[in-house]
């Protein structure tokens, strides 16, 4: 593991609102391993249980029984699991760093003249740099994202859409992401219907405004609007709808989430209603619904306690 950039910088809104639904133990875990992820090689953790169990501390039994839960904040590449908050802040230091140092060797950072000739800025030996450095950084700057035409509305409607958190609105972040999805073949109206659903229902549950509304950069990277695209596709007379796997598993995680706040929509199929005699969802996804539910009702019903004078 290389160590040159010892200090990972860490989003707290970002995280609190990521792992608001896992245990303290998953937590802890969840933790570690963006710690060990910040201190590999591209931000990689290996695709290998074994070894990852030996640098949680923990038995491989012990492991697969946390895995599903504190993976699912993690995306498996060709590469190994990779963190999308660790590889972005990793890429925003190490982006510094580097200008730093670029700056050290020319003697630092170049003044600003009057003439704004930045041909001849201080911080170069002879009062110009190489030239195929200007080449290079030239071509990084006018380099754009190539995405169909209308997206720019498309994404002002996502940023209406989107529900209300306790920071600024992340811009520049959530329209990378938007084009991205764009681009891999996303629709803004399928976008847009999923974040005004996600507003709904923070709104419903109190935390529209509030630091566990996950960020929109992060809803747009975990393409969150997946989660409410087929959320009414068993309802009598709905047409069938194929799901893929992790499809499947966040419309049953949802629906699980619905019975425990005792939301459960009329109509849908019972085999996703916990405690039916037809219900197919694995005990995992169940337990994780009763779980985050309960957590919810601890954040947003019971005071803080406050030490006696």
């Amino acid at each position: 593991m290389t160590n040159h950039l010892p200090t990972m910088p860490v989003g707290v809104d970002r995280y609190l609102a990521d792992t608001a639904h896992l245990t303290p133990e998953e937590q802890g875990l969840y933790f570690r391993l963006q710690i060990y992820a910040w201190r590999s090689p591209g931000c990689c953790l290996p695709d290998d249980d074994a070894r990852l169990a030996r640098m949680l501390g923990i038995s491989l039994k012990r492991w697969a029984s946390l895995k599903p839960s504190v993976m699912a904040l993690w995306t498996l590449t060709d590469d190994g699991w990779v963190n999308d908050q660790v590889a972005r802040e990793h890429e925003f230091v190490s982006g510094k760093v580097e200008k730093k140092r670029a700056a050290g060797k020319l003697g630092g950072r170049p003044k600003s003249l009057k003439n704004n000739d930045t041909a001849k800025a201080s911080g170069s030996e002879n009062g110009k740099q190489n030239e195929s450095e200007l080449k290079a950084a030239t071509a990084t700057a006018t380099k754009t994202l190539k995405v169909p035409k209308g997206t720019d509305a498309g994404f002002e409607r996502f940023r209406a859409a989107f529900p209300p958190k306790h920071v600024s609105f992340p811009t520049t972040q959530a329209r990378k992401r938007y084009d991205q999805a764009i681009k891999a073949g996303a629709t803004p109206d399928e976008i847009e219907a999923g974040a005004k659903a996600y507003a709904a229902e923070q709104l419903r549950i109190g935390k529209s405004g509030t630091e566990y509304v996950k960020s929109a950069d992060s809803w747009l990277h975990q393409r969150r609007w997946l989660d409410y695209a087929h959320q009414d596709v068993h309802r009598p007379g709905a047409a069938a709808t194929k799901l893929n796997p992790e499809q499947d598993r966040r419309h049953r995680l949802r629906l699980a989430i619905d019975h425990f706040r005792d939301e459960w929509r009329q109509g849908t199929d019972e085999q996703y209603r916990p405690g039916t005699a037809g219900c197919t969802t694995p005990r995992e996804i169940v337990e994780e619904a009763r779980l985050a539910v309960a957590t919810e009702r601890i954040l947003t019903e019971r005071p803080l306690a406050t030490n006696a004078a």
